[in-house]
């Protein structure tokens, strides 16, 4: 968020958005492939292909928020 028009409660709710996104997008992604995969598999994976699943998802989110919001991630 290089954008200095902002003022400081814009810029910490724009802040909160941006990780709202990420949390939501990331968990929703990491969650619907794990069901997905279990179903199929009938077996768990490791816990670290679903952590970069969600951080993965979480920051294209992220990235078409501000991309959206009209400012440079």
């Amino acid at each position: 968020m290089s954008d200095s028009s902002l003022s400081p409660g814009q810029a910490l709710g724009r802040w909160m958005l941006d990780v709202l996104i990420f949390i939501l997008a990331g968990g929703s992604a990491a969650g619907l492939s794990a069901l997905a995969y279990q179903a199929i598999a009938q077996t768990k994976t490791p816990l670290g292909i679903y952590a970069v699943i969600f951080a993965a998802s979480g920051f294209i989110a992220y990235r078409q928020t501000e991309r959206v919001l009209g400012t440079d991630a």
